[in-house]
């Protein structure tokens, strides 16, 4: 089983340039990035970023995982405690996440497939 997740964060403010550095280092660690998914039984993450007319920049993270993965924040992996330092400098914890409400999963058998031999 399979779960699809996608949720708003919000950026604190002062913090989007920060929160940039965040996005650049992971995609500049991809291969190190890349390899910390499978013990959290990710099979696809990602980030967009929203710059909000109220001001706010937002990121929602769009992610397809497994029920059972280890937590980012259980990992001694470099790219997570960073990861985690990041998340507690930029994510505004006064704001409540909004996670968005699924309406339809379309995953194609064949990647299906490959889901289930993994997990």
């Amino acid at each position: 089983m399979v779960r699809v997740e996608l949720t708003r964060f919000r950026i604190k403010k002062g913090k989007e340039e920060k929160a940039q550095e965040w996005m650049d280092f992971l995609n500049s660690h991809h291969e190190d990035t890349v390899a910390t998914m499978k013990n959290e039984e990710m099979y696809v993450e990602n980030v967009f970023k929203e710059e909000n007319a109220d001001g706010y920049t937002y990121f929602y993270w769009y992610s397809v995982q497994g029920e059972n993965g280890q937590a980012v924040e259980e990992s001694d992996n470099y790219i997570d405690k960073k990861h985690i330092e990041y998340w507690d400098e930029c994510v505004d914890n006064t704001y409540r996440p909004v996670d968005m409400v699924l309406e339809e999963n379309l995953i194609a058998p064949a990647i299906q497939k490959i889901i289930e031999k993994e997990g």
